[in-house]
């Protein structure tokens, strides 16, 4: 498999590896995780009924990033300030998959597809958000929210900014997902949060090869130095970074994985989910698998520390590195693929028509789709 689409396959199915780990145990303590599960935590999936690992409202929302994303890009529209406008009219789309029975529209290809009709706990900033912005009166959106759902859903334009480096660079990539953030979520913590997120994202994808020492630089020294060139001095900026800086140093030192996210926080809010994503990282930056699990097994919002934390390290090590069974029983894995493809530029060009031009669901297994 080339590398390139190795790693962004690897950052999607990843993210919605960990989403899918986590969603079981996301509103249970560590205790009660341990009681269910074992002294190691859930380390793999629960199933429903049909035998499928059901993921979040997270993996939604990332996937709608996407759609949106590259229906701008369908349409010629390259700037961060106009593509912003696309992912919000996404976000329309996915939140009418949570407040209303399906109906299949015609511009959106996701909306298609009749599991993403399935209300997955959505955070609550965001549902208020979006009703604001469908409302007949389409009210402006006002919080001071910095909840994590801003920032594990758009690991998408980090992909696609890899891929695309002469479409959007990296400084543009952290533009575009603070602008994706700011549609719902308005603390200036959430959006820090979220580009460096995506930027991360795209640069462990463009390096080949990715360890401790690299990572650190990547973080440290290219994103959080990029953010500074542009935001230097803003409070807020600094307490992500001196929080990411402090899981980074966790991660190097003899602690153990749930004092350090103990530490860390809880994750949900956006700056405790990037660091303890982070930490698990560059704790586990060989193994997919310890990972995702470091990233899952605490005292808060699971699904949302393993999707960023699956993102990440899927990006670093590529989906070849995700053990297959993480992959057969993953909802909707096809699908995903499919959006990792498009983002990565390795589905046709007939297949990219349909679904960015025309909005239909090509190459989406029949049974997956609504009977309107």
């Amino acid at each position: 498999m080339d590398n390139i689409r190795n790693k962004c396959l690897g950052s999607l199915i990843g993210g919605a590896v960990g989403d899918a780990l986590g969603y079981e145990v996301e509103f249970m303590s560590l205790s009660s995780i341990r009681k269910r599960f074992g002294n190691a935590g859930i380390r793999n999936y629960v199933l429903n009924s049909e035998g499928v690992a059901n993921f979040s409202d997270d993996t939604q929302m990332t996937i709608f990033t996407a759609e949106g994303l590259l229906n701008a890009i369908n349409d010629g529209i390259h700037q961060p300030k106009d593509i912003a406008p696309y992912i919000s009219k996404a976000y329309e789309h996915w939140y009418f998959t949570q407040a209303y029975p399906p109906l299949a529209m015609s511009s959106s290809w996701l909306t298609h597809i009749k599991a993403l009709w399935a209300r997955r706990a959505p955070g609550n900033t965001c549902m208020i958000a979006m009703e604001c912005i469908t409302s007949p009166q389409a009210r402006p959106v006002v919080n001071n929210s910095k909840g994590c759902g801003g920032v594990m859903r758009v690991a998408p334009i980090g992909i696609f900014a890899a891929s695309h480096p002469d479409i959007i660079n990296l400084t543009e990539a952290g533009t575009l997902a603070g602008y994706a953030a700011e549609i719902t979520h308005k603390h200036p913590a959430s959006t820090f949060s979220s580009m460096a997120m995506a930027m991360i994202v795209a640069e462990c994808i463009s390096l080949e090869r990715v360890d401790r020492g690299n990572f650190k630089f990547i973080v440290i020294d290219r994103v959080f130095k990029l953010l500074g060139l542009t935001y230097n001095g803003d409070s807020e900026l600094g307490v992500v970074k001196n929080l990411v800086i402090k899981a980074l140093d966790l991660a190097q030192s003899d602690i153990s994985d749930t004092e350090a996210i103990r530490q860390l926080g809880e994750g949900w809010i956006a700056e405790e989910a990037l660091a303890i994503a982070i930490f698990s990282v560059m704790r586990h930056i060989d193994d997919f698998v310890e990972c995702i699990v470091c990233a899952v097994n605490h005292d808060g919002d699971s699904d949302s520390t393993g999707a960023i934390a699956g993102n990440i390290i899927g990006a670093i090590l590529g989906y070849e590195a995700i053990p297959r069974k993480y992959l057969g029983n993953l909802e909707l894995h096809d699908v995903i693929v499919s959006v990792a493809d498009d983002l990565s530029g390795f589905s046709s060009i007939e297949q990219m028509k349909e679904r960015y031009d025309k909005h239909i669901p090509s190459g989406v297994a029949k049974e997956l789709l609504i009977k309107n």
